[in-house]
């Protein structure tokens, strides 16, 4: 069973994998979402943890 911790620390690790690779490859959000096949009933939590990262 996996746990909230080990969930957290997975969606930690893809959020950075997805910010090199949109600065990298000079994708976009959408295109980065698209890339790393993240499903769309998750796709606004991902974006804002994405803009969080933006954000002053």
């Amino acid at each position: 069973m996996t746990n909230v911790t080990d969930i957290e620390a997975l969606d930690s690790r893809v959020i950075r994998n997805i910010l090199r690779s949109m600065a990298n490859e000079h994708w976009s959000v959408a295109e980065a979402l698209d890339e790393y096949d993240i499903p769309a009933e998750q796709r606004d939590e991902y974006e804002a943890q994405i803009e969080e990262c933006f954000i002053d």
